[in-house]
């Protein structure tokens, strides 16, 4: 059994066997085999079905006459992907092509043997119909509502679903992710030197619509863990462009263009050089989506655009790089850089170019990291005026030795150089990534790593951040972003200037994901 979503999505459904027992009150409803019941309950001439499960939301649905459930009981599913509870009684919701004449919709709807019950004051097109004979309920409503959706007059047709609704519950956060909240369960490690996840996640975990394309050497995109976040046909002019591009390649008529995984491995298979796995532990710190009790990403309901600009340490065009960041800039709201390099003009015009390209003329936010060259001036491109700057702090509250400094620098974000790495997803190919596949590496899968860090894993977190951020306040420009994530930092270290209160070790501070979201919030 299944139904068709809007856009003709089969969603698979399983019918749950039920048994309906005569009570005085009304029929009493029980999912055979279960000792939970559904009782009815009845509220201003309508009929509920109270599912009696902990914690679970009451089921409403229609019943003009009580008695008839006995006769023709709804009937209860479950949706395979989700595994929520779905009941239909005798009603299907449909929605009409504008412009179809009210002699048409009446002609389709008595072929079909429904009637209108009622119009949706919102949307004038669409109805709520039954079963003008009463004789169908449950699965037979199903079958009319997904032959009604075949039609040509009509834009989709759905049984008029009771379901079981989950609020969401903020996700369990591991100790090994003291990044997001940092319990000091490590000797040495300082409590709370963390991103404030917790507090951030009450109001949000991010929306899928917000996108932060990972510019690096490529994502792991069939990753458990990344999988189900990663941008599906960024581009819809490009039909094959199924989940990002490959730009070191750059004729878009090999197909290789189009595949932005690692590709490029040799021995030692856990070192950076010759090897395409910085990438997607990047990815994993912002979205991972916490699966099996792997990692979890800072922002785990937002999606990730994979963007290849890297062949592992070979040599790479900087037209290509920056064709890249204006790719990005299209098809995402913020773009994180964990890389640094030569200055380029072309590059600097496409950080600037993502001022106007990105987000219908609001900027998508380019996030750099400030480099790993212990103390020395922040690199190329963090450097760019146009760019968010990121260096590294550690779990116990200092700046990471190997952090650049400097004037440009605006955050700094939790990562390596104290007590803990950071822990998050690696390369899933057997024998290939940081991890190769022991426990003290991260998992005996080699799916995780907990060996990840460097301002390298500073700037996704910081990116993560920012797309919480806007998945609360999507019509920020990427300058006022970049300003909310200035003004809600915590201040560190001692050096702040007194009047702008900017640190060239620290940026304005340690990025504090709570007081961005309350920030954004709080604006008009």
């Amino acid at each position: 059994m299944h139904i068709l979503s809007a856009t003709g999505k089969r969603v698979e459904l399983e019918e749950v066997s039920t048994e309906v027992e005569p009570s005085i009150g009304g029929p009493v409803f029980r999912l055979a085999g279960s000792e939970q019941t559904s009782t009815r309950i009845t509220r201003a001439a309508r009929a509920f079905l109270d599912m009696g499960m902990p914690g679970a939301a009451t089921l409403a649905m229609e019943a003009r006459e009580a008695q008839t459930i006995a006769e023709a009981p709804p009937a209860v599913f479950r949706e395979t992907g989700t595994g929520l509870l779905r009941v239909v009684y005798k009603e299907v919701v449909v929605r009409f092509k504008a412009g179809t004449s009210d002699k048409v919709r009446d002609r389709i709807l008595k072929k079909m043997g429904l009637a209108v019950r009622s119009q949706n004051p919102l949307v004038p097109d669409q109805v709520v119909a039954y079963d003008r004979a009463g004789k169908r309920a449950g699965a037979g409503i199903v079958e009319v509502a997904n032959a009604c959706g075949e039609l040509e007059e009509i834009v989709f047709a759905t049984p008029n679903f009771v379901s079981e609704f989950r609020r969401t519950v903020v996700p369990t956060i591991i100790d090994e992710q003291w990044h997001l909240e940092n319990r000091a369960k490590v000797a040495g490690q300082k409590k709370n030197e963390d991103v404030k996840a917790a507090g951030a996640w009450a109001k949000t975990l991010g929306k899928a619509k917000v996108v932060v394309a990972v510019l690096d050497d490529g994502i792991d995109v069939e990753h458990p863990n990344l999988k189900a976040n990663i941008r599906k046909n960024p581009d819809p002019a490009q039909p094959l462009d199924l989940c990002g591009r490959d730009f070191f390649i750059p004729d878009n008529t090999n197909p290789e263009h189009f595949n932005p995984r690692p590709k490029l491995f040799q021995f030692p298979f856990d070192e950076m050089t010759g090897n395409d796995i910085h990438g997607t532990p990047c990815a994993g710190v912002i979205a991972a989506v916490g699966k099996a009790g792997g990692a979890l990403g800072i922002a785990p309901k937002c999606r990730i655009l994979a963007v290849k600009i890297f062949h592992a340490d070979n040599l790479a065009s900087d037209a290509r790089v920056a064709d890249a960041i204006r790719y990005a800039a299209l098809h995402a709201d913020i773009l994180s850089c964990s890389w640094s390099g030569p200055t380029s003009p072309d590059i600097e015009l496409a950080i600037q170019d993502a001022g106007v390209l990105g987000r219908n003329g609001l900027g998508s936010a380019v996030f750099c990291a400030a480099g790993n060259d212990f103390g020395a001036a922040v690199g190329f491109p963090a450097s760019h005026p146009d760019a968010i700057a990121v260096g590294a702090s550690t779990d116990q509250g200092m700046l990471a030795a190997y952090s650049n400094v400097g004037p440009e620098l605006w955050v700094v974000a939790p990562s390596s150089g104290g007590i803990a790495g950071i822990f998050t997803t690696d390369v899933s190919l057997p024998g290939r990534g940081f991890n190769l596949g022991t426990v003290s590496a991260g998992g005996t899968d080699g799916r995780h790593t907990n060996r990840f860090g460097g301002t390298s894993s500073a700037t996704p977190l910081a990116a993560g951040v920012a797309a919480l951020v806007l998945s609360v306040k999507p019509g920020l420009t990427r300058q006022q972003l970049k300003d909310i994530l200035a003004q809600t930092a915590d201040r560190i270290g001692p050096d702040h200037n007194p009047v702008t209160g900017h640190s060239d070790k620290f940026g304005f501070g340690h990025v504090n994901a709570a007081k961005a979201v309350a920030a954004a919030l709080a604006m008009p």
